[in-house]
């Protein structure tokens, strides 16, 4: 049985996360004019507020990837002062996005275990999914002069438990117009973090969310245990040249991996043989929780994740 969501991303704790919505009955609401410009910019406004780091996005026509870290660790650091004004920014919510922080009126003061709430709420995605999602259906349908639901769910989050899944999600989500087909090039891609590791374009129509994009930096990712996801130690640079690499393996059926993923991928247990055939298929990572191939079963065994969860490369 799938677990409720409050346990699934639970507010206040540290993890890796790639979230999926998708507009109801697979129709294509997104591609209408300005409206991938406006999830962009509205995404990006929440990233202001919210102790959450954006580790890569993918605005397709007709469903959304993002990968969040959340921060508590950054929420932790903040003020009460600054906690009471990122609080009611969050909350003064207009077309999508929260107020300014720098403006939002300050408010009575929080007790401890409002304070320890209010930090918790403000290091998880929630909110911003949910305004976003909510204003960007109020405006489609008020420029359509209609009603009803355009997404259709509230989303799918997977976990990504360690450093094999980590990057295999990040190459999977760069790759999503080129899986479909829209370009022939990463590179080429319009709103999407390939497009920005690859090649940063400052006068892309969602440069404004490529801004926020994590430079990773070969510091440890915390993962939701706390613990460091495995042993991290590549760079935006090193995930763009894999994701480049990866396309050239799909799109001419020949190639090779670079020296440095050739030597860290089998230590990660991400399957080098079948990395650019599973890369190539839609839905690979559709559910669950992401392990690299040779934890999860591990994983399975000592019950650190339920028995309905999907493994790197398929369902165990």
């Amino acid at each position: 049985m799938r677990r409720p969501r409050s346990e699934r991303i639970p507010h206040g704790q540290a993890g890796i996360w790639h979230i999926v919505s998708r507009c109801v009955r697979s129709s294509r609401l997104l591609e209408g004019a300005g409206s991938r410009e406006w999830l962009s910019a509205a995404f990006a406004s929440w990233l202001d507020v919210l102790a959450v780091d954006l580790l890569g996005y993918a605005l397709m026509g007709n469903h959304v990837h993002v990968i969040v870290r959340t921060r508590p660790d950054v929420a932790a650091g903040w003020t009460p002062g600054e906690v009471r004004r990122r609080l009611v920014a969050s909350a003064a919510v207009s077309d999508g996005r929260p107020g300014l922080p720098s403006e939002a009126p300050v408010g009575s003061r929080l007790s401890a275990d409002e304070l320890m709430d209010a930090r918790a709420l403000l290091s998880h995605p929630g909110a911003m999914l949910r305004a976003v999602k909510e204003g960007f259906a109020r405006r489609l349908n008020r420029s359509e002069g209609t009603a009803g639901h355009v997404w259709e769910s509230r989303y799918q989050d997977i976990a990504l438990l360690d450093a094999g899944g980590v990057l295999a999600c990040l190459v999977y989500v760069d790759l999503n117009p080129f899986r479909a087909g829209l370009v022939k090039d990463p590179k080429q891609s319009q709103f999407c973090s390939a497009r920005h590791r690859l090649a940063v374009d400052k006068k892309a129509p969602d440069a404004v969310l490529a801004l926020r994009l994590t430079v990773l930096n070969g510091h440890p990712l915390l993962l939701g245990d706390g613990s460091p996801a495995g042993s991290w130690a590549w760079t935006s640079g090193e995930v763009a040249e894999l994701t480049d690499a990866t396309a050239r393996m799909i799109r001419t059926g020949s190639g090779r991996l670079p020296s440095w993923a050739n030597e860290l991928l089998p230590r990660l247990g991400v399957a080098h043989e079948h990395w650019s055939e599973r890369m190539s298929r839609p839905g690979m990572l559709a559910s669950g929780n992401v392990l690299a191939a040779h934890r999860t079963r591990a994983a399975l065994a000592t019950g650190r994740m339920p028995s309905d969860k999907s493994g790197l490369f398929g369902r165990v």
